[in-house]
């Protein structure tokens, strides 16, 4: 399967969906904020992550404006799951060309999984 990359800093939340994720057969790296998840990319790309926006220390647009400043991450997949999909930050993530946007209490874990083979399957622009 592929190699997923979560970035969440409810750790609750984080746990519960890299170990569901991990049951649907993927490698899953699990990281509590932006500057975490930077670290973990630039040691091995991952196939696709899943992004919180808020987060203490570098939120989920810092870590996205980051990436899309190297040109071998600009079309790594992101999938982002926020609990405030009408804030400023959802629209400065759709700037930074993410694939999705999920609601976080809203989306099923059937559905992020759903959303994560969609986007690995999809062909890039």
């Amino acid at each position: 399967m592929a190699n997923l990359l979560i970035v969440d800093d409810n750790e609750d939340g984080r746990e519960l969906l890299c170990r569901f994720l991990e049951g649907k057969g993927h490698q899953v790296t699990c990281v509590g904020n932006g500057k975490e998840a930077l670290a973990a990319v630039l040691a091995r790309i991952p196939d696709l992550v899943i992004l919180d926006l808020f987060m203490p220390e570098m939120d989920g647009g810092g870590f996205l404006e980051i990436i899309r400043s190297y040109l071998r991450l600009q079309s790594l997949p992101v999938i982002v799951l926020t609990g405030l999909p009408d804030s400023p930050a959802v629209e400065r993530a759709r700037n930074l060309k993410v694939n999705s946007i999920l609601v976080k209490g809203k989306a099923t874990l059937d559905e992020i999984a759903a959303a994560v083979t969609i986007e690995l399957h999809r062909v890039p622009a």
